[in-house]
C-alpha cells in the first residue's frame, strides 16, 4: 500500500510540475530538461513493477504513463510561461520505455514471483 501512495504521490508531482510556469532546474547544460522529463518517466513506469502484485496491472498502469506524458505537453499548450515540445515528449516516451524494462527486469529478478 505504502508503494501505491509513493507512485501517485510521483504522478502528482511530475504533473505539478509539468503545469507550473516554467522553473531553473538545478543542472543548467542544454536540454537538461529532457533528462528531467526522461528520468521522471522511467521512474513512473518503473515503479508499478515493484509495488503493484498483478503483473498485467503494473504493466497497464505503466504504460498509461505514455498518454499522461503526452496530455500534459498538449495542456502546456494553453499555460502561460509554458510551451508544447515535441522533443520532451520523445524524452517522456523514452523515459517510459526503459522504465518498463527496468521495472520488469527488477520485478523478476529482486521479487521472484
Amino acid at each position: 500500500m505504502l508503494g501505491i501512495v509513493l507512485w501517485l504521490i510521483s504522478m502528482a508531482t511530475v504533473c505539478y510540475f509539468s503545469i507550473i510556469p516554467k522553473i531553473d532546474f538545478p543542472l543548467g547544460f542544454k536540454n537538461a530538461d529532457l533528462v528531467y522529463h526522461f528520468l521522471a518517466y522511467l521512474w513512473l513506469t518503473c515503479l508499478p513493477f515493484l509495488v503493484i502484485q498483478r503483473i498485467r496491472k503494473a504493466m497497464i498502469l505503466a504504460f498509461l504513463m505514455v498518454p499522461l506524458g503526452i496530455g500534459l505537453e498538449f495542456i502546456q499548450m494553453t499555460l502561460p510561461g509554458r510551451f508544447f515540445s515535441t522533443m520532451d515528449i520523445g524524452a517522456n516516451i523514452l523515459g517510459a520505455i526503459v522504465g518498463m524494462f527496468c521495472g520488469r527486469y527488477l520485478r523478476l529478478s529482486f521479487l521472484k514471483e
